[in-house]
């Protein structure tokens, strides 16, 4: 059987962001990231990363697509590239790097449309406009969706329901590890319905 796996906000070698998350050695933190997704996604299961592999300068995502590639072998991985990724068309040179990207992963795209029980859910690395990390003003608001059932990353949250109808997949909402895809419907459907 396929299993289906959502993960964002990898940032696999950024050195702020794994000592935001606890880590004195970014190595350290790279590596709990790596095995939390090697011991659950397994070879013919299709992943989802919805962006920021890494810092995003391109030494650290040359590794971070490496790492990536060598440790998901046999898994299909599909991106939707967020704001540290080279090759978000935020960037006007990312067409140039989209051929890289696509060495390591089946797919790359903005952001991706779903059928989740007769529902249409997005996918998006951005939450809907107007949201960003605490304390920060909306950034990138002209590339956000405003749909009423988005999956996204980039907040950083603590907890993955970030409003009505929509959910964080980035790894602090997951203790570190991916999402499966039964979860993170189940946390969708909830948003509906709790107050957030």
């Amino acid at each position: 059987m396929t299993n289906v796996w959502f993960s964002s906000d990898l940032h696999l070698g950024h050195n702020f962001v794994a000592s935001l998350r606890g880590f004195e050695d970014p190595d350290e933190h790279d590596e709990v990231i790596l095995n939390n997704l090697d011991s659950l996604v397994a070879a013919g299961d299709v992943l989802w990363l919805l962006g920021d592999l890494s810092s995003g300068a391109q030494r650290a995502e040359e590794r971070a697509l490496g790492l990536i590639a060598e440790r998901l072998g046999g898994v299909e991985k599909h991106l939707i590239p967020g704001n540290h990724d080279s090759c978000h068309p935020m960037y006007r040179h990312a067409y140039k790097r989209q051929h890289r990207f696509l060495e390591v992963f089946e797919s790359i795209q903005a952001f991706q449309r779903m059928k989740w029980e007769g529902e249409d859910v997005y996918l998006s690395h951005f939450p809907r406009p107007g949201q960003d990390h605490p304390g920060m003003e909306s950034r990138f608001d002209d590339l956000r969706l405003r749909v009423p059932l988005l999956v996204h990353g980039h907040l950083h949250s603590q907890f993955p329901m970030t409003g009505l109808g929509q959910v964080d997949i980035g790894v602090e909402a997951w203790g570190l590890k991916p999402a499966p895809l039964e979860l993170v419907q189940l946390k969708l459907w909830e948003s509906l319905s709790e107050k957030i």
